[in-house]
Parts: C-alpha cells; sequence; structure tokens
C-alpha cells in the first residue's frame, strides 16, 4: 500500500516543467497556480510542434491536427500491404513480448478474475466462435463473428442456435484430460458452469436448456430472444475447458490452463516469465491462407510489468519484437530504432481507459449534483494535451462502432447527449453549495500498474483539490493486484469513496457495456448502479434484433448514465504500438490489442518473413 503526499511530484510533471520556458511559466501563473499540467497544456497548445495533417483528411470537430495525422499515417489498412505480405506466412521461430503480472495466479477463467485472464487464457483454450486478427482485418469495427471451435452454426429462430463441432479437435496432451477429444458435451458442461459464474453469467442469463443430440453438436435453446448472445460469445474468457480438469479444481484447473488451444504452457513464472510451446495437436487452420496454425514454434514473454524502461531497452536490443508505447513521443523513438520498424495506432477500445467508480449508496456521494461537481472539476482537454500528447479523446465505455463509428466521440458530442463533462470549476462550485456540501474529503484508490492511466489519476486527485476537495490517495502497485482486485470484484471497499479502473469489458457487443454494468441484477454490476430505468432500458436492448431499434434504445442508455455521472469519465487513451518489420500479424484492434491484452488469441497468426 502506499499513500500519496499531497506535495509529492511525478515524473511527468517534472518533465514538463523542463520544457517550460518562462514565458509559459508566467501564463502557468496568471492561472491562479493551475499547477504542472496546466503549464505543459499551454506548452502544447502554444509552442509544441504542429502536425500536418494527411492530405485529403481534415480534423473533425473536437479532433486536433496531430492526432488526426497519427491516425492517417498509422492506420491499420496498411498493414495488409508491407512488404512481405506476398510472399505470405512462413512457419518456425520464437515470438517475444513483454507481459505482466495481471492476475493473482489462479488460471480459474470461471472465478471472477475472468476478465484480467482475458489476457492469458486466449492461448491456451478456443472458444465457440472467435473474431479475426491479422493484418488483413477491419480492425476498427463491430467484429464479424467468424468459426473458432465450432465449425458452423445456424439460427433457425430468435430461441434456438445450434453449433457443430469439427471431428478429431483434441485437449492438450496434459493429465488427467491427456489429449482426448473435445465433445459436445464438454462445450454443455463449460456453458452451465458459466451460468454461475460473474464473469459469462450476464451472457448465457436468457438461456433456457442446452442440448446435446450428438457428439458434435451443441444446441442452445434460450427462454426469450437474446439479441446480444452470438456477438457477446467472442469475449475472450468464454472458453471451452474439459469437466475432468475442472472438477479437479484445486489441484488442476486453477493451476494449469488445459484446453484445445495453439499453445501449450510450459512456465508461469511471476516476475520473470510466461512461456509456451506450440500445441502439435492444434485443429485449427488460417481462415486465409488455409495453412495450419500456429506459425511460431514457442513463445516467450519477460514479465516486465509494463516497465517503460525495461520494455524500451529490450526493443532496442532486440530481445522482444513488439513494444506498446505509452506516449506519442516514445512512439516516434521506437520507430526510428530500426529502419524495417512499423507502427500501428489504433482506435482506443471502449473496455480499457482509465475511468472512476463512485460509491453511489454512500452520501454525499449519492447525489447527482456531488458526482457531476467531481466531474467539471476535472479538464479533460488539459489531459488529453498535457499528458497525452494529443493522443487520446474523452472516455466512455460504449462502443462507438456499435454505431458506425470509427472513432470516439468528441467531448462537444458527448455533452450534447448531456454529458456533466466540461472543466468548469464555478458550476462545481455551483453544484455542491447546492447539494449542501462544505468540506469534502475523498479517499481514491486506483491501481499504478499502467503508467499513463496512473499519471491521469493523480492528474485527476490535483484537479479536485484545486477545487478544495481533500483528497487521500491510495496507490496500488501491480505486485498488490490481489487486494485491488478483491476490493473491486469483491465490492470491499472499505472507506473508500471513489476507485480508478482500467477495465470497462472486455465487451463484444454493446449489451456488456449497458445490461452488464448498469442493470442492478447484473452480477457484472461492480459499479452500485441501481436505477429503475437503466434496468428497463438495458433489459429492453437485450431483445432488439432490429440494429436500429437497439441502437436508439442504447443511445437512451448512454444520455441516462452520462446525466446522473454514475461513473466519472476521463480520457480514452490510443494504442500506440511498434512492432518490427519481419513480424507479421501483431495487429490490434479495437476491442483487443494484441498479445498482452485481449487479443491474446492472435498469437496463433503471427508468423517470421525471417529468422529474428
Amino acid at each position: 500500500m502506499r499513500y500519496v503526499n499531497d506535495d509529492e511530484e511525478s515524473y511527468w510533471s517534472r518533465m514538463f516543467r523542463k520544457r517550460l520556458t518562462r514565458r509559459q511559466a508566467l501564463r502557468m501563473a496568471a492561472l491562479g497556480g493551475a499547477g504542472a499540467l496546466s503549464a505543459a497544456y499551454l506548452a502544447c497548445r502554444g509552442e509544441g510542434p504542429t502536425a500536418t495533417v494527411a492530405p485529403g483528411e481534415s480534423p473533425a470537430a473536437g479532433v486536433s491536427s496531430v492526432l488526426a495525422d497519427y491516425r492517417s499515417r498509422f492506420h491499420y489498412s496498411k498493414l495488409k500491404d508491407l512488404p512481405g505480405q506476398k510472399e505470405g506466412p512462413k512457419y518456425g521461430g520464437t515470438f517475444r513480448f513483454s507481459h505482466y503480472q495481471g492476475f493473482t495466479g489462479a488460471w480459474d477463467i470461471t472465478g471472477p478474475e475472468a476478465d484480467a485472464l482475458a489476457s492469458f487464457a486466449p492461448n491456451h483454450f478456443n472458444g465457440l466462435v472467435t473474431f479475426r486478427q491479422d493484418d488483413f482485418s477491419n480492425v476498427h469495427n463491430l467484429y464479424e463473428v467468424v468459426s473458432d471451435l465450432a465449425q458452423r452454426w445456424e439460427t433457425p429462430d430468435q430461441l434456438t442456435v445450434t453449433f457443430r463441432l469439427p471431428q478429431g479437435a483434441r485437449f492438450h496432451n496434459v493429465p488427467p484430460v491427456s489429449g482426448r477429444e473435445v465433445t459436445s458435451e464438454d462445450v454443455k458442461f463449460s456453458l452451465e458452469v458459466y451460468k454461475q459464474s460473474v464473469a459469462q453469467g450476464p451472457i448465457l442469463a436468457d438461456v433456457d436448456r442446452i442440448e446435446t443430440p450428438d457428439r458434435y453438436t451443441v444446441t442452445v435453446r434460450f427462454a426469450r430472444p437474446a439479441a446480444y448472445f452470438l456477438q457477446s460469445l467472442t469475449y475472450p474468457v468464454f472458453l471451452v475447458f474439459a469437466r475432468e480438469a475442472y472438477e479437479r479444481k484445486e489441484e488442476v484447473f486453477v493451476r494449469q490452463p488445459i484446453g484445445t488451444g495453439p499453445f501449450v504452457l510450459e512456465r508461469w513464472d511471476p516476475p520473470n516469465i510466461y512461456s509456451m510451446r506450440k500445441n502439435p495437436q492444434y485443429f485449427r487452420k488460417d481462415p486465409r491462407t488455409g495453412m495450419q496454425l500456429p506459425y511460431v514454434d514457442a513463445i516467450e514473454a519477460p514479465i516486465l510489468n509494463l516497465n517503460v524502461t525495461l520494455e524500451e531497452a529490450a526493443f532496442r536490443d532486440g530481445r522482444i519484437h513488439t513494444i506498446w508505447t505509452h506516449t506519442r513521443r516514445a512512439f516516434d523513438q521506437m520507430l526510428a530504432t530500426f529502419p524495417d520498424n512499423v507502427g500501428q495506432v489504433t482506435t482506443p477500445p471502449p473496455g480499457f481507459q482509465p475511468y472512476i467508480t463512485v460509491k453511489l449508496d454512500k452520501p454525499p456521494l449519492n447525489d447527482q449534483r456531488v458526482r457531476a461537481a467531481l466531474q467539471h472539476l476535472i479538464d479533460i482537454d488539459a489531459i488529453v494535451e498535457g499528458i497525452l500528447e494529443g493522443m487520446a479523446g474523452p472516455g466512455l465505455a460504449h462502443d462507438f462502432s456499435f454505431f458506425g463509428k470509427e472513432w470516439p466521440w468528441t467531448l462537444e458530442e458527448l455533452q450534447a447527449m448531456g454529458a456533466n463533462m466540461g472543466y468548469d470549476p464555478q458550476k462545481a462550485r455551483q453544484l455542491l453549495s447546492a447539494a449542501g456540501v462544505g468540506r469534502l474529503r475523498i479517499k481514491f484508490m486506483y491501481g499504478i500498474g499502467e503508467p499513463i492511466h496512473a499519471e491521469v489519476y493523480r492528474t485527476v486527485a490535483n484537479f479536485w483539490r484545486q477545487g478544495g476537495i481533500e483528497v487521500v490517495q491510495d496507490e496500488v502497485p501491480i505486485t498488490e493486484i490481489a487486494r485491488f482486485n478483491a476490493a473491486f470484484f469483491g465490492k470491499q471497499w472499505g472507506d473508500v469513496d471513489v476507485m480508478g479502473f482500467s477495465f470497462a469489458g472486455p465487451g463484444m457487443d454493446e449489451d456488456q457495456y449497458c445490461y452488464g454494468p448498469l442493470n442492478s441484477r447484473s452480477p457484472r454490476n461492480f459499479y452500485w448502479v441501481n436505477d429503475p430505468t437503466l434496468d428497463e432500458l438495458t433489459e429492453r436492448q437485450r431483445r432488439q434484433f432490429d440494429i436500429n431499434e437497439r441502437r436508439r434504445t442504447v443511445e437512451e442508455i448512454i444520455k441516462r448514465e452520462l446525466s446522473q455521472s454514475y461513473r466519472i469519465w476521463l480520457v480514452n487513451i490510443y494504442k500506440m504500438a511498434v512492432r518490427r518489420g519481419f513480424v507479421f500479424n501483431v495487429v490490434d484492434t479495437i476491442h483487443a490489442w494484441h498479445n498482452i491484452g485481449w487479443g491474446s488469441k492472435g498469437n496463433e497468426m503471427v508468423w517470421f518473413s525471417r529468422a529474428p
């Protein structure tokens, strides 16, 4: 546990101060002590470099020229034309990338840590369906559902889905499962267990029964129409496992991921390494090339825990083949380390962004005016420009691609939908006064494993202090992930008032951003939301198969949530990644980042054009 002193400075604040000219410092002073972040904001807007927007693209309202430039130059659509693509995939090699200690060590994909395991488990298991993740995919749009363990499926009506399994797909050759064939009974057993789980349960809430008419056929019958179901099955921990492993849960299931997936676990040894070897019995083929998967022989992932210095050194030395860069400056630097490097700037995922959960049943935070005041004290534009170098937009955990948008909503668009966003300290004071709140004290807990997210939370705390709020910060390092998960997923908040959290999904269907967190009966409602209006709306959208009708309902949900400030939204950060030029299919998507994120499933598609 680490409590932060009010006077303590961060690396980023010190860095921005060093950039200030005397004139900018005077402008900062004119703000009345707005702090180093505001100074950085002025520096970026007043004297920073101006990017040139790519030909043919004009920045949309609320989008900076810098962001528009990077979105255009490093767009995913350029990946399919990279040198080496025409020659096609080759086999062999060991893929290396930095990983992190993202869960407590128990491989229980049915438990409350399932979301965290989404960055690991798809290496070892398969679901019934999945999504494309290669250099030829349309990675910014709502996913097309494609085959994984299920070869095909039929939906004869709104109450039935039938899946056909392949013959010969086998579990890993690890006791007690020992390489036996996967059958429809395994699928049924897995789904029945998931019905009682926190993470997957809401997706199966409308299932009436599961039938297995033969060894390779599974029929799911619903009590009510479930428009969300098939898309939601691409959720990266909706995976099929063996009964005999689960029935020996403590000695087998939580210790060893025994699935049908592309890689067999070799070592999970934090804080040292996570490694795996190719599954020689793997059943899947690349749907584009028809070649057997996976392409690489092994994966070795040193657990560097998002330590920027260590990761950048490893990439420069060639010890890892891809790197997630947390700033535009780092992106440019890593891109320049080797002449053949490839960069990708990906639209921000709704499911991974820094935001704040509020204990809504506790005065005075159960008053909407107090929550709105906290939101108005945060200068989102300053955070975007000062900390994130323009590579972010305002936050909101709803899927903008569900509405046909490639890029997130702008601040102006969110305000038009009723968001209490926009820096306005005077309005915040008025709201607090109207709520009868004088001196407000807040205990603010957040993780610091992701360095940029941690800096955003620290900046929010400073904005609140500037607004006259007493803030006690409880920073949780990644090595104490169990403490944080117990507080958040177990709702064991103690004296904590607000929590900074980064995961808001993964949501492969908009339902996981609506019913999951906002319905009072949902086991995934970790957010203390209990609103009859949202209960009705989130149920309604689950039954609507007409996409336009469903979009209208979801828009009502968004407007209601924003107007009530049930969660405090901050920023949604664009993913910037660099990979070596001889590495292919290391691609980020809107909902799933490759190798260390919910896109770990894509590791089976990675190939090298030459020996690394």
